[in-house]
């Protein structure tokens, strides 16, 4: 397989059909692209831009900007996207260079153009792959959507358009609230529940819910959380007086969590440590998994994610883009039969799942994947296996045992984005694996590349992981956030604090009990 994919640099990437008369009068010449898959010969979708020798970005009318929506945070980023059918542009007289990729399973193909005299009126851009998803199952979704400031049919156009190109295969966009501001929220006008007037790009789209509460417009509040693939809008939408300038911080988010479940609900956690009420749900078991960097790269792996691993809580991990795609964030989720929207969240709340904007993550513990449990009864050496491979040059891989990196394998010059390790180790006690990577380059949107798988759990003589550190830094967030909600929640009677209140000290018990427990 090795061999296969890498041998594919050899191929011509680029085939020219000539045609005469394919300039237009203002010197601008016509010109088709389609992208094929370089092993199979498949048509596929995927992104283009074309450079000047100085690194200047053409603009290219008549495609759609992949970078819609993002001019503030990425001026002069001007790539467009291909559908599998192909698509038309002009370009103007001269040399230019081209380079095309499809979501983050192929390589950057990149070929001169010399339209300087004539031009072809359709090239055809050979894209060879760096790994195969669909293979062994594995389906990618963003699961955090949101377009403001467009027209319908924009919207529309950007929901055709981009996450096709992306070679997405799910996509959830959600309804949101926020006084006055929401009126621009173009996603707002879709229907709860699936969206199949897009089905025929090949994606499959829900509309969900994000169901917030911040003490101020823009600060910390009980936190963010998605609800994917509900039937009817969980209410009130948004909380309290610092998002909707009216009402009270009566409602903790768990009312809204428990009556998205009742509606066959999955609920993701957004913005890693975002929110106070982020452990009290998930130690209580209301999360079904906790997206990381949708929106922005902030927080840490170790805080809260491994800290809710350690101690037994089993948590997926997952991200989206919230505001536009900005990035190519992605879960991959391992979907057992028919793709359907139900289908790849149950994948992703198994822990059949990987966090993405880059390479591709697998590991193999003893023969258990990602999500799986090993459960052990006495002492045994386990073999672990990992391995990354993607677009851009990779650092290192890491493997995580219980929050710590136990081995780390550097990129060789010679493949710097692909990375395999293996690791033999004895264990006698419950055990929680994951595999990450660390780079320093950057994508095609200037973002740094970040993989993240979620865990295999082993179980010691029917045990599960419980490190006393971290539960006790849990317990201090949880009588922290209290004493915040205390201070800054706006609240109509004492009961209804007190109502609040109390989620924090069931939290907070819960912690303590699993603490005493290990000492037990």
């Amino acid at each position: 397989m090795r061999r296969v994919l890498f041998g594919l640099t050899s191929f011509v990437v680029l085939a020219l059909t000539v045609y005469l008369g394919a300039q237009s009068g203002d010197g601008q010449f016509k010109l088709r692209m389609k992208l094929v898959d370089a092993e199979t010969g498949e048509a596929i979708s995927g992104i283009v831009r074309v450079l000047a020798d100085d690194g200047r970005m053409l603009e290219l009318p008549g495609l759609f900007a992949r970078t819609a929506g993002l001019v503030k945070d990425l001026p002069n980023v001007h790539w467009y996207c291909i559908p599998a059918s192909g698509a038309e542009t002009t370009v103007p007289r001269g040399k230019w260079r081209i380079e095309v990729v499809s979501g983050l399973e192929t390589k950057l193909v990149s070929t001169d153009l010399d339209l300087r005299e004539k031009a072809p009126g359709e090239i055809t851009l050979r894209l060879p792959a760096l790994f195969r998803p669909e293979k062994d199952g594995w389906v990618a979704g963003n699961t955090h959507l949101h377009l403001r400031n467009f027209t319908l049919e924009k919207s529309d156009a950007y929901l055709r358009s981009i996450p096709s190109a992306d070679r997405l295969r799910v996509m959830f966009i959600s309804y949101l609230e926020r006084d006055k501001d929401d009126l621009s929220y173009i996603t707002n006008k879709y229907p709860i529940g699936d969206v199949p007037q897009f089905a025929t790009t090949g994606v499959l789209f829900n509309n969900g819910e994000e169901h917030r509460n911040n003490f101020k417009a823009f600060g910390q509040g009980y936190g963010h959380v998605m609800f994917l693939n509900i039937k009817n809008l969980v209410k009130p939408v948004s909380i309290g007086p610092g998002i909707m300038n009216a009402g009270f911080d009566d409602v903790p988010l768990r009312d809204g969590i428990d009556d998205a479940r009742k509606q066959g609900g999955t609920i993701i956690w957004c913005h890693n440590t975002n929110g106070h009420e982020d452990v009290p749900s998930a130690v209580t078991g209301r999360l079904d998994a906790i997206n990381v960097y949708d929106g922005s790269r902030t927080g840490s792996y170790e805080e809260n994610y491994y800290r809710y691993l350690n101690i037994g809580l089993r948590m997926p991990i997952s991200t989206g883009t919230d505001w536009f795609m900005y990035d190519f964030s992605r879960v991959y989720a391992k979907v057992i039969g028919k793709l359907t929207i139900a289908s790849w969240l149950d994948a992703v709340k198994a822990g059949r799942c990987v966090a993405t904007n880059g390479p591709m993550l697998t590991l193999d513990v003893n023969g258990k994947s990602l999500g799986d449990v090993l459960d052990l009864r006495e002492p045994t050496t386990v073999t672990i296996r990992a391995r990354a491979i993607g677009r851009h040059p990779i650092s290192r891989l890491e493997l995580i045992q219980n929050g710590r990196i136990v081995k780390t394998k550097l990129a060789e010059a010679k493949t710097p984005g692909e990375v395999e390790l293996t690791h033999t180790v004895r264990l006698q006690e419950p055990a929680w694996f994951a595999v990450r990577i660390e780079s320093d380059a950057k994508n095609e949107f200037g973002r740094t590349p970040f993989a993240h798988s979620s865990p295999v759990y082993v179980k010691y003589e029917g045990k599960e992981v419980l490190d006393v550190e971290s539960g006790q830094t849990l317990l201090k967030q949880v009588e922290e956030g209290q004493g915040i909600v205390r201070a800054a929640g706006h609240f109509s009677t004492p009961d209804a604090r007190q109502r609040v209140e109390k989620l924090y000290e069931d939290a907070a018990r819960n912690i303590r009990d699993r603490i005493n427990a290990r000492h037990n």
